[in-house]
Parts: C-alpha cells; structure tokens; sequence
C-alpha cells in the first residue's frame, strides 16, 4: 500500500481530512478489504485516543526542568513583549511602518529645500573687502617679521655661527691656522 493513501486513511479515520478524501477513502474501502480494515482499526484507534484525559505536568518538574535549563519566561503583561507582539506578530503592520520609513528617506533625498539666498548691500561688500585686506596686510607684516628674525638670529647666530667655529677648529687642528674667518 502507498503511503500517501495511508496517510489519507490515517486522517480521514481521525477525521482530520477534506470531504473529498473522505469520498475517496470510503469508495475504496468499499472495493478494497485492506483498505476498508486499516480505516476500520485506525477509527477504533481514534476513539480510544479520544477518550484519554488531559494530565497536567506537575509544578515541581517544571521548576526542577527550568533550574537545569535555567530557562527565563518573559511575562506576557511587559510592554516590552507587548510592543513586539504589536510589531511582529501582524507583518502587514510590520510592513507599513518599514514602507513609511522607508518613503520618508527617499522623500527627502529626492525633494530638493529651497537654497537660502542671501542678499548683500553694496556698502557690506565694500566693508568685508576692506576687513579682508586689514587681515591680509596683518598677516603680511608678521611674514615679514617671522622673515627676518629667522635670517637674522636663527640663521645668522644660532646656526651660521657654530658652523663658521667648526670649520675653525677643523682648519686650526689640521692646517694650524684660521683661514675661514669671512665665511658667513
């Protein structure tokens, strides 16, 4: 026998199946002895099952068994499990929030804001341009400044001086006199 007709005696005997299954079983038990006795025992078994009373756990194995998995129940009055239960567990509200979200970004990427133009006087133009040449020449002069104390001092005394000793002493110690003594 094919498992897929077993299957449909299986549910139809539990009364599980589609009516039009259940016309198709009955037809065949009619002009099939196998058939008609697999549903026959698989009734008998579904009336037997039927009769068999709900036994709840007890309390205590369920804490026993929740020790060793240290399992942790969410309670069911949280808003938290409320509001996920809101979000998720209808996806059409899911998948409207997500639309709207979603729109609002494209929106404003695709919706250009109006540019701020702003509108100078004459007289402004002509101040900003002389504030701007005051901060420029001001700059200019401490250029000029920083120029001349880095040739001055820095380079003149601070480097150009243990430089000009140097080739001195060098001079003295292998020649025995100073003949480097205009060097800059």
């Amino acid at each position: 026998m094919d498992d897929k007709i077993l299957n449909k005696i299986i549910s139809v005997a539990y009364n599980d199946a589609c009516w039009v299954d259940k016309i198709k079983i009955y037809l065949l038990s009619k002009n099939n002895p196998e058939v008609k006795k697999l549903l026959e025992e698989y009734k008998a078994n579904s009336k037997l099952v039927k009769h068999i009373k709900i036994d709840n756990c007890p309390e205590a194995l369920i804490e026993r068994a929740s020790k060793l998995t240290k399992a942790t129940f969410i309670k069911e009055k949280s808003l938290v499990y409320d509001f996920y239960c809101f979000l998720f567990g209808r996806p059409l509200i899911a998948v409207s929030i997500l639309t709207i979200f979603i729109a609002a970004i494209i929106s404003s990427f695709l919706f250009k804001r109006p540019e701020i133009q702003q509108n100078y006087t004459r007289q402004e133009i002509i101040l900003a341009e002389a504030q701007a040449k005051h901060s420029l020449s001001i700059v200019a002069s401490i250029f000029k400044k920083t120029k001349r104390t880095v040739e001055k001092d820095v380079l003149t005394n601070r480097v150009s001086k243990p430089i000009k000793q140097t080739f001195n002493l060098v001079n003295e110690f292998f020649i025995g006199e100073n003949n480097n003594e205009n060097i800059n």
